[in-house]
């Protein structure tokens, strides 16, 4: 072998040598040696690194903002409202409800002269009305039962309705109270919600009854009825049963967004007419005892009219005929009735 072939063969050697070297040079799966690192460089890493309070701090901070970004669910004030009520079962704390421990004289009499609560109320409710008389009567109008969407010119084919009846507030609290307050809450002028007039129908239909028993005929009047319903018994501190909130919730669900509640005329001052009347008397004979005009409701009504009693054919009582009084007992049956 001569010396070129030994130079070509060991060069061939190195360049094999060579090759293994890089193939064999791929360290990635041999485990890394630490390096070491200069204390400069490990502070600069422990500072990197935030305190794990810090990083509970950042974690939060994070969580708020996203439930920031989040629409917030509005409160439902329909709910508001009904919170106002205090639920409670109904009770009369063993006092028997009766009309007269409310109102004994009837509506009473305001400081607007010859005016009493009904009309005023009557004024007030009025779509139109230009005229009353010397006694507060109105001699025009137009009203709307809103009820049931009735409409009339006559007042007296209308009932001032208590939007909370006497006796469910009798029931709901008032049975405690005092005369004085009973007279006040029976003649609430302060608060329009109170008091309403409506259809003689509908008010009767209603009775006693509350919003889970009864509701207005017409649905789109359910909004200011349960309004009014509610304002009524939190003005007064007067409770609700758990079927009367209910029965309000339906009804407030009805409400449009934009509801506002329609305007009365309280100081609505009609032209005072002055009539004069005219007092019928009654024809009167001779010959026997006045005769009685009319039907009268009791005996003592027929009394103050004038009309003369008789002597009943049993006995020695004299009384009022039969026809004359016709709701009045005739205990003998002689047609002559509240003998004395």
């Amino acid at each position: 072998m001569n010396r070129r072939n030994i130079g070509l063969g060991l060069a061939a050697i190195i360049v094999i040598a060579i090759i293994a070297s890089i193939l064999g040079g791929d360290e990635s799966d041999a485990p890394s040696q630490p390096q070491a690192i200069g204390p400069q460089a490990a502070e600069q890493a422990a500072a990197s690194e935030p305190e794990p309070s810090q990083q509970l701090q950042q974690v939060q901070t994070e969580q708020q903002a996203q439930v920031e970004q989040q629409p917030q669910a509005q409160p439902n004030p329909h709910e508001e409202l009904l919170a106002q009520l205090t639920i409670a079962p109904e009770a009369d704390g063993g006092v028997d409800y009766n009309r007269d421990l409310y109102m004994p004289r009837g509506w009473l009499e305001t400081e607007r002269a010859e005016c009493n609560v009904r009309e005023l109320v009557l004024v007030a409710e009025a779509v139109s009305i230009s005229e009353v008389d010397q006694s507060c009567r109105p001699l025009d109008g137009l009203w709307i039962s809103w009820y049931d969407g009735a409409t009339f010119d006559d007042p007296s084919d209308l009932d001032i309705d208590h939007m909370v009846p006497l006796a469910e507030a009798h029931d709901s609290g008032a049975a405690g109270w005092t005369a004085q307050r009973r007279s006040a809450y029976a003649n609430d002028l302060h608060l329009p919600a109170a008091l309403t007039a409506v259809s003689a129908s509908s008010n009767r239909t209603k009775g006693a009854d509350d919003p889970s028993e009864w509701k207005p005929p017409l649905r789109n009047a359910w909004c200011q009825y349960a309004h009014d319903w509610i304002a009524v018994k939190v003005k007064w501190s007067l409770t609700a049963d758990q079927a009367e909130v209910n029965a309000l919730r339906a009804m407030l669900n009805t409400c449009p967004a934009d509801y506002e509640r329609p305007a009365e005329h309280p100081a609505r001052q009609p032209t005072v007419v002055y009539i004069e009347y005219r007092e019928q008397q009654a024809d009167q004979t001779t010959d026997g005892p006045e005769s009685a005009e009319g039907v009268y409701a009791s005996c003592d009504a027929a009394e103050a009219a004038g009309v003369e009693r008789q002597l009943g054919s049993k006995g020695d009582g004299r009384g009022f005929p039969k026809e004359t009084v016709p709701s009045a007992k005739d205990g003998d049956g002689d047609g002559t009735v509240c003998e004395r």
